[in-house]
């Protein structure tokens, strides 16, 4: 929950600037924010009728590259335009949603879409939305993934099944209930939202939540949330730091809000306790929630299409600290990420400009000539933008989807290794990506210190307006001085692992279970019996990392992956009898925890050839030892 803290923040230079800024004087950006438009380069314009909405950044297929789905909606008329799912080759990217069943193409189009680990076999499924307007049906979907990046449409899942139209705008994916399971939250649950309303509309109780059951399918639930009013941009995120994951929204009639989650997956409106605005008719399109002041919680952003309004969080509340007229432009997703690698958050508006981080968290806008976003403003209708390292550099790369014009992809050229990011391999409930896992990162030495820390981050789905940034987290960690950094990574059941020592330029992958050490083998030959035996001895050492392993799991590895044995966790060995001499073998093994959930494998291979003699029957009782 809150806690009842003050905040003191201490002026300077950079705050003077900020001011200068908000009064319309001259102001200078304060790192080097350089981006250059490879949009035709790697082929990534989207259609010629034109209709981005929503951008997603995730690596569908496993091969370590980001891939890009981009929803449509509206296309020049088009009634169900597909949306497009951009594989990532390298060098260019091609469309397959089709071939990989994700181009969704319902009447009329799609706004939101999420993917998450929805069955926690560590791929990336994903959960799409359809907008009603004339045609029906309007339903949403739910697409498995296979594990190589093709979906299998499992929406028939959904039970009972859906029934009335929807014009779901937002999304979120969380694990709400706690129950292991990641389920799905959709925005305007009903055929007409009624968006020209500038007055909240009475409240409807209406099933807006897809509950997982861990079994492939999901139960439509009404969990507190009532329809009050058309409804853009959705967030889900632990935004009172109590361990469970919370729900925000950005309302049009309505004021945006803030729904508080008990620790059950029941919902409470308290925008209004925490301190929000409760303006009406304020046509808010896009909610976000970072820490720009790097004090180690959540932040928040709100925009219009008149304004940017940042939200300072007390500890117990939130208040409104600064806003960015708009003069029209942008108006609908906010995106935070470290461009330049200074340390702080940096602000880029979809249509609009980047603004510099001042170091306590105002914003200062960077010429678009300087930062090479000339085009950015060119936009025609800008709408969810979404940042991620396309190209594998350590940088974040914008891409911005616009609906009456071709999307934009923009690279970083920053170049420089003070950088840090952080993948959730799996987490506490065997998912990939971690969604509601919490990274902090510190200088060397002082995990904890709130003095030192250099940042926070929280790994989220979509958010803003319709974009979900690559599911990593992104540092800048300026390498001046040979500077050093510890790591803490928080699961959302509270356990911990701790990273020390890290240099900039690297990705740290990060496992609840993580496999065990110094995994090797080698074969022995027996003469102690009448004929001779060639036997492997594999050892392995324990993973510090590991709270609660309860066994290992013991695999050989030749077209395919066969059980050879689980051993208990108290063992560090294990011998096999009867082996090939000449044969090179090739082993993985993994560690399980008390739920069942198993790491990543650790690999050794033992190879054919000259083998050690081992004499005598003392020899082979120490070889056999660890068999069972």
């Amino acid at each position: 929950m809150f806690s009842h803290r003050k905040k003191n923040f201490r002026p300077n230079l950079k705050f003077s600037l900020s001011f200068l800024f908000l009064l319309g004087l001259p102001f200078f950006s304060f790192g080097t924010i350089r981006f250059t438009n490879v949009t035709y380069q790697f082929q990534v314009t989207g259609y010629s009728h034109f209709g981005g909405h929503g951008v997603c950044w995730v690596d569908v297929n496993q091969d370590g590259k980001l891939d890009l789905l981009v929803t449509n909606e509206e296309a020049q008329g088009l009634p169900a335009v597909p949306d497009i799912l951009y594989i990532n080759y390298g060098t260019y990217f091609q469309d397959e949603a089709t071939v990989r069943g994700v181009a969704d193409a319902y009447a009329e189009g799609t706004h939101g879409a999420v993917f998450a680990d929805l069955n926690r076999d560590g791929n990336f499924d994903l959960f799409s939305t359809t907008t009603f307007k004339t045609i029906s049906p309007a339903f949403n979907h739910i697409y498995r993934n296979s594990g190589n990046g093709f979906f299998l449409d499992i929406t028939s899942g959904i039970i009972p099944p859906q029934t009335a139209d929807v014009s779901t705008r937002g999304v979120a994916a969380a694990d709400f209930d706690k129950d292991g399971n990641i389920d799905l939250y959709f925005s305007n649950p009903l055929a007409d939202p009624d968006p020209s309303n500038p007055a909240p509309s009475p409240p409807q109780s209406l099933p807006n939540f897809y509950m997982n059951n861990g079994d492939g399918t999901f139960t439509p639930m009404y969990r507190g949330i009532d329809w009050t009013g058309f409804t853009q941009g959705v967030v889900a995120a632990d935004i009172d730091n109590d361990g469970d994951i919370d729900i925000a929204e950005a309302k049009w009639g309505p004021p945006s809000t803030i729904y508080l989650n008990d620790g059950h997956g029941y919902f409470t409106d308290d925008g209004k306790r925490l301190g929000l605005s409760q303006a009406l008719n304020e046509l808010d399109n896009g909610i976000a929630f970072a820490d720009v002041d790097n004090d180690g919680d959540l932040d928040l952003a709100i925009v219009n299409g008149n304004r940017l309004a940042l939200w300072r969080n007390t500890g117990n509340s939130f208040y409104r600290y600064q806003v960015i007229w708009l003069s029209g432009r942008g108006g609908f997703h906010p995106a935070f990420g470290d461009f330049d690698h200074d340390g702080y958050l940096e602000l880029y508006l979809s249509g609009e400009n980047v603004y510099d981080n001042d170091g306590e968290g105002y914003f200062i806008s960077v010429p678009a000539s300087e930062a090479g976003l000339d085009d950015s403003l060119l936009t025609v209708d800008a709408r969810a933008s979404a940042l991620g390292d396309f190209d594998n550099d350590g940088d974040l790369d914008i891409y911005v989807a616009d609906k009456r014009g071709y999307n934009l992809l923009f690279r970083n050229e920053i170049n420089n290794s003070a950088w840090i990011q952080v993948e959730i391999l799996s987490d506490h409930n065997g998912a990939v990506g971690g969604i509601g896992t919490k990274i902090d990162l510190y200088a060397a030495g002082h995990v904890g210190e709130r003095t030192y820390l250099k940042g926070h981050r929280e790994i989220m789905g979509e958010y803003g307006y319709l974009g979900q940034d690559m599911p990593i987290a992104h540092f800048g960690a300026p390498s001046a001085g040979g500077a050093k950094y510890d790591l803490r990574v928080t699961f959302l059941n509270g356990e911990e692992r701790i990273f020390r020592d890290l240099t900039p330029g690297q990705k740290i992958q990060v496992a609840f279970i993580s496999p065990p050490l110094n995994f090797e083998g080698r074969k022995i030959e027996n003469r102690a019996l009448f004929y001779r035996e060639t036997l492997i001895e594999l050892k392995w050492q324990p993973n510090p990392q590991n709270k609660s392993i309860q066994k290992y799991r013991l695999y050989e590895i030749d077209q395919g992956q066969t059980l050879i044995a689980e051993i208990s966790a108290d063992k560090t060995g294990y011998t096999i009898r009867g082996a090939n001499k000449s044969k090179v073998y090739r082993f993985a093994i993994t560690a399980v925890d008390e739920n069942g959930n198993e790491s990543e494998p650790a690999y050794a291979t033992v190879n054919g050839g000259p083998v050690l003699a081992e004499r005598g029957r003392q020899g082979l009782k120490r070889l056999l030892k660890g068999k069972t």
